[in-house]
């Protein structure tokens, strides 16, 4: 009976061993080492994008951005994260530094991240960063009136982010 089934084989070709690994095994392994290395090359620094509309300026600068509260002026508003709290035209409009609505959010993202770094067992009292993304025709009194409303709600560590030159 053995010899038959050997017969077999010879005959149509068809091998029933197992030749080692299948191709979605293989699939799988790749697509996990894609993942790895992916993960690898983000870690390395922060990874930010500026919303739409958001044109950030050019620059020759050489240091790495490091993760912080992002604050972001475009052409029309202000915004803390994603969220929009305040109009660019409001801004300039006011006579005042501190812009009020900006001031509020800060306050409370101040909060947030000094309860994150109390329960983590971190020094509450260190600099807080801060990154503004302004745009690159943004006017210059509304980007001293974010600066001031980020220095009066206790951000004195303040960053602007550019797009590095190749």
């Amino acid at each position: 009976m053995r010899r038959s089934s050997g017969r077999r084989r010879k005959r149509t070709g068809v091998s029933h061993l197992n030749s080692g690994v299948s191709l979605t095994s293989l699939m799988d392994i790749l697509t996990c080492l894609l993942f790895f290395v992916l993960k690898s090359f983000v870690a390395g620094g922060e990874v930010t994008a500026p919303p739409p509309g958001l044109d950030l300026p050019k620059s020759s600068a050489e240091h790495p951005m490091t993760t912080s509260l992002v604050v972001a002026i475009d052409r029309g508003s202000i915004l803390v994260g994603s969220e929009r709290v305040a109009s660019v035209q409001d801004a300039e409009a006011s006579p005042q530094l501190l812009i009020e609505p900006l001031a509020t959010r800060l306050e409370a993202a101040r909060a947030q991240m000094d309860e994150i770094h109390r329960l983590q067992g971190a020094d509450t009292t260190r600099s807080r960063v801060v990154t503004i993304q302004g745009d690159e025709n943004i006017e210059f009194r509304v980007l001293q009136k974010v600066m001031y409303t980020l220095n009066q709600s206790g951000f004195q560590d303040i960053a602007l982010a550019v797009i590095k030159n190749s």
